[in-house]
């Protein structure tokens, strides 16, 4: 498989569950290790400040935040630490790289569309 093909299928899997998406973007604004109980706050409070006007988080329950946070890690796009009982989440180098080439196809549509608009 190509560079290219594996992270469209990562960004597939991650898109059909919108909130690793989340996840992943909040880790990475976080700019530090975020422990696992602080994950969900951090992935709301970025939903939020994108979209002010929703009522719905993306995080809505520990199962919800369970769920994703095993994905992300599976996949290897988050690195875990184990600190006392607690986890700390960093992003991977995997991650960092599907959150770059996410903003480019986002990038490449949108000129697209620009152009086909003219």
């Amino acid at each position: 498989m190509s560079r290219d093909a594996i992270l469209d299928a990562l960004l597939q899997a991650t898109t059909e569950n919108e909130n690793m998406m989340w996840m992943l973007a909040a880790i990475r604004m976080a700019s530090r290790p975020v422990q696992k109980e602080q994950l969900r706050d951090v992935t709301n409070a970025l939903y939020k400040q994108i979209h002010p006007q929703a009522e719905e988080m993306p995080i809505r329950s520990r199962h919800l935040l369970d769920e994703a946070a095993a994905m992300l890690e599976g996949a290897a796009l988050v690195h875990v630490a184990e600190v006392a009982k607690s986890k700390r989440y960093t992003l991977s180098h995997l991650g960092k790289e599907l959150l770059i080439y996410r903003q480019q196809r986002l990038q490449e549509q949108n000129k697209r569309k620009e152009a086909g608009g003219q």
